[in-house]
């Protein structure tokens, strides 16, 4: 049972990058452009915040069509 257990975890990967996938071209936005917005978003959040650049993560889900973004933050920015 254990043998194929490793092989879910790709399945599962598989997946969610083709719902994404198919999530941004029903949105009409390429990965060229999900890259800027990951950028956009960093960029305008570290004005506030220090955060963990390499830990932002964007997800679009499909039903309903909402962009999730996960920033973690460090701290708040002196002001």
């Amino acid at each position: 049972m254990g043998f194929f257990s490793g092989k879910n975890h790709s399945a599962g990967y598989a997946r969610d990058r083709m719902k994404i996938l198919l999530v941004s071209e029903r949105i009409d936005c390429s990965p060229q452009m999900m890259k800027l917005l990951r950028n956009d978003l960093i960029h305008a959040v570290k004005k506030y915040v220090v955060i963990d650049e390499p830990g932002v993560t964007i997800q679009i889900t499909q039903e309903p069509p909402v962009l999730h973004a996960v920033i973690p933050v460090l701290k708040k920015r002196d002001a």
